[in-house]
């Protein structure tokens, strides 16, 4: 593989010719801040001949950018969730984290305190039952049932292996949530 770098503000940008990210360990790997450029010269286009073969591309930020000028296209990235054994008694849920719960006397997550539109949670069960709470202004909303807003609102597992995906609908301090994959039958408060 042959490439350059060279630097462009505070981001290192890569150059390189007849680059496969198949999975395929190629001695030297490119560290990015989440962007790949894909074929700005003729020699990359498809209609020469050239081409970019993508395996699995992973990015902090859950998106990637595609495209050359105006308009882009944005792909979701599947699979960006930071995992977490949850063990202890009380557990705070961060944004683009999946939680299993695996304590026998249940986990107590809470809400992050603010969301942006789309974010994610994951709660998977294994062992325990798992309550989720709300801060001041947030809801939970499960098909049609809707939590209380606020502190008193929550939602909670009924058996050991309920799981649940929250996406944020309505950002800010009034964060909404949606479940949008449930298991088990949740009690909505």
């Amino acid at each position: 593989m042959g490439g350059s770098s060279s630097v462009r503000g505070d981001q290192t940008i890569y150059h390189t010719d007849n680059l496969c990210f198949d999975g395929t360990d190629r001695g030297s790997p490119m560290a990015v801040d989440g962007q790949l450029w894909i074929g700005s010269t003729t020699s990359n286009r498809a209609d020469n001949g050239g081409h970019v073969r993508l395996g699995r591309i992973v990015s902090l930020s859950g998106s990637v950018t595609i495209g050359y000028s105006s308009p882009n296209i944005t792909l979701d990235v599947a699979g960006t969730l930071t995992w977490v054994d949850a063990t202890s008694a009380s557990q705070a849920l961060l944004v683009q984290h999946g939680y299993i719960t695996d304590r026998g006397a249940g986990v107590s997550y809470s809400l992050p305190a603010s969301g942006v539109l789309g974010d994610t949670i994951k709660i998977v069960g294994k062992l325990g039952i798992p309550t989720i709470t709300q801060a001041a202004g947030q809801q939970i909303l499960i098909a049609s049932a809707s939590s209380t807003v606020g502190v008193t609102g929550s939602v909670n597992g009924n058996n050991v292996g309920d799981c649940i995906e929250l996406i944020c609908i309505t950002a800010g301090a009034s964060t909404v949530w949606r479940a949008d994959f449930v298991v088990g039958n949740w009690t909505v408060t």
